[in-house]
């Protein structure tokens, strides 16, 4: 028997489609009914008590900058900064986590709902 030698020659194409640019925003729901909309315009948003804060935390239990909204290219990710009471999205202590439309999020005492357009 003679070995044979033999190649094979191919092209791989690797298309990677791009997600469309996203609006993302949360809705807030107050005690008396009313629904406040907060657009996520920044590159970075921050919750918490502190009168700088852009999405404001009224609880006592909110710490100063209790987390961090980051619009990261079509993604929006949560980030806790270490808060005492944490953040919870969907029911789960988490630390960080890239949001999907629908989630809910809960910072100390106020509740939210994520939305992408």
């Amino acid at each position: 028997m003679t070995g044979v030698d033999a190649s094979i020659t191919a092209t791989v194409r690797i298309l990677r489609r791009e997600r469309e640019k996203r609006r993302h925003s949360l809705s807030e729901f107050e005690s008396d009914g009313t629904q406040r909309l907060i657009t996520l315009n920044r590159e970075e948003t921050v919750m918490g008590r502190a009168p700088d804060a852009h999405v404001s935390l009224s609880s006592k239990r909110a710490s100063r900058q209790h987390a961090f909204l980051r619009v990261r290219g079509t993604d929006c990710v949560l980030v806790d900064n270490d808060s005492h009471s944490g953040v919870i999205l969907n029911g789960v202590k988490v630390h960080s986590a890239v949001l999907r439309d629908g989630d809910v999020i809960q910072a100390a005492d106020n509740v939210f709902v994520y939305h992408e357009d």
